[in-house]
């Protein structure tokens, strides 16, 4: 417990109590690094084709969402 309390920034000293997380300050060329790697790695996830799995379960969903015609 008291390792994952060093890791969320909290404080295992006796006498403090407000259990605050403190904020970890990086310096703005890592943070613009973490930034330009998390935006790749999201522009190559939403490059990816959609599985025709995946696109035949949404034909699914919307034909049953669809209100039937009477005959």
């Amino acid at each position: 417990m008291v390792d994952d309390e060093k890791k969320m920034g909290k404080s295992s000293k006796p006498g403090k109590t407000t259990g605050t997380m403190t904020p970890i300050s990086a310096k703005p060329e890592v943070s613009d690094l973490i930034g330009q790697r998390l935006r790749r790695f999201y522009n190559d996830v939403a490059e990816q084709p959609v599985p025709d799995r995946f696109l035949d379960l949404l034909s699914q969903l919307e034909a049953a969402s669809q209100p039937k015609k009477p005959n």
